[in-house]
C-alpha cells in the first residue's frame, strides 16, 4: 500500500505533466459573443464534435476533465482519494468537456482549441502518472489526427466568424 501511495504522489507535483499556468484567465461558461451567427457556428462545431471525437475524449479525457469520472479501485485508498479529486478539480478548472463544445473552463472557445492542438501535437496530455497506471490512455495516431481535423475546421469556422 505504501508503494501505491509513493507512486500517488506525482499527482501533487505534476498534475498536468508539468506544465505551468503562470496567468489566469476568467472562467466563461456561455459563449463570449451571443448574437444569432456565431451560436449557430457553435452548434455546427458541436454537432461535429459529437460526431467525430467525443468518443475519443470520452475514452481518453472525460476522467479528469469532465463530470463523468470512472474512478480506479485505488480510488479507494485513503490519501490517494484527496490527491485524485484534487487532480481533477484542477482539470475540470483548465478544460471541462461535460456538456460538449463549447467547453468550459478559463479560456475562450477559441483558446480551447489552440491548446488543444498544441496539447495532442506535443502529447503533453495525459500526464505521465496517469499514462503508468491507465495503458491505453494515450491518444492512437488516427484519434490524433481526426481532432487536430476537428480543431483547424473549427478554428476557422470560428476566426471567420468573428
Amino acid at each position: 500500500m505504501k508503494a501505491i501511495i509513493l507512486l500517488m504522489i506525482p499527482l501533487t507535483v505534476f498534475g498536468h505533466g508539468n506544465i505551468k499556468h503562470s496567468e489566469k484567465k476568467e472562467s466563461h461558461q456561455t459563449p463570449v459573443k451571443v448574437d444569432d451567427s456565431f451560436v449557430a457556428i457553435y452548434k455546427n462545431i458541436n454537432a461535429e464534435y459529437k460526431i467525430k471525437v467525443e468518443a475519443i475524449f470520452k475514452g481518453k479525457c472525460f476522467d479528469c476533465h469532465s463530470g463523468q469520472t470512472v474512478y480506479p479501485w485505488y480510488y479507494k485508498i485513503p490519501g490517494v482519494n484527496l490527491l485524485i479529486d484534487s487532480d481533477i478539480k484542477e482539470a475540470r478548472s483548465h478544460l471541462d468537456m461535460s456538456d460538449g463544445f463549447p467547453f468550459k473552463g478559463h479560456g475562450t472557445p477559441l483558446q480551447d482549441l489552440g491548446e488543444l492542438e498544441k496539447t495532442v501535437k506535443s502529447n503533453s496530455m495525459p500526464p505521465l502518472y496517469y499514462k503508468l497506471f491507465h495503458d491505453k490512455s494515450s491518444l492512437t495516431e488516427i484519434e490524433k489526427e481526426t481532432i487536430l481535423n476537428w480543431v483547424r475546421k473549427s478554428k476557422v469556422r470560428l476566426e471567420e466568424g468573428q
